[in-house]
């Protein structure tokens, strides 16, 4: 058994150095294969909408992870990643030189995810209805804010002991202190939450109140026939 264990960790550790190689360019996956306005809106769940809308959430988490990674050789900062640890699927324990470059690599994820919303949300060439790009931005949307609410609530993902840590937003507090980790966390929830407005109201399945169409015309069918024009507008 013990033989057997030491194998599987083997197995797991080869596995998460060839993912390190991978991660710094991830980040360039979604640009490249961003769908475009054509696409029509998939409104109704069917099983392909569904392996890509779980394709665009793990996309999303590797743009995070890759983003650290690339931070991380910019700066010179060694990362050792394993695969099902810290109650994570993907974690890493780092050796920054500098506090500087510690809480560059921390915060290089959350950032990432900020930037990516904000590009699928201006670019017009984006289809903000195809399930793959709502994949992606549930992840850019949730993620920000479930983790400020663990990091301030549970304490699952983000915990510390004396000089042990995990998580994104313990790392920032490690590399800096509690009040920059909780200026950093309100931040990036708030601007993720804002972005998800934004995106709810891109929706073809959002009511007209939510997407600010306050004006606008519309035909009535008549009983004896025909159709009347509306136009509704708030007041």
């Amino acid at each position: 058994m013990r033989e057997s264990h030491i194998s599987l960790r083997s197995k797991w550790h080869i596995i998460a150095q060839k993912a390190k190689r991978v991660l710094p360019i991830v980040p360039l996956f979604f640009f490249l294969t961003a769908p475009v306005q054509e696409c029509a809106a998939e409104d109704k769940p069917t099983f392909l909408s569904v392996i890509k809308f779980t394709a665009g959430i793990a996309s999303g988490f590797l743009i995070h992870e890759g983003s650290h990674a690339l931070v991380a050789a910019a700066t010179n900062t060694h990362l050792s990643w394993e695969l099902g640890n810290h109650n994570q699927p993907l974690a890493f324990t780092e050796n920054a030189e500098s506090d500087a470059k510690g809480l560059a690599v921390y915060s290089a994820g959350f950032i990432s995810q900020a930037l990516g919303a904000e590009v699928i949300l201006q670019a017009d060439r984006i289809d903000k209805n195809d399930s793959y790009v709502r994949g992606m931005m549930a992840w850019d949307i949730i993620n920000p804010i479930s983790y400020a609410l663990d990091y301030w609530l549970i304490h699952r993902s983000n915990k510390t002991d004396g000089n042990w840590y995990q998580g994104d937003l313990q790392g920032i507090e490690h590399y800096s202190n509690k009040t920059t980790a909780n200026i950093f966390a309100i931040t990036m929830s708030g601007i993720a939450a804002y972005q998800g407005y934004r995106f709810l109201k891109t929706q073809t399945w959002a009511p007209d109140w939510l997407k600010g169409e306050t004006n606008r015309v519309g035909l009535v069918p008549i009983s004896g026939g025909g159709f009347m024009m509306t136009y509704h507008f708030k007041f």
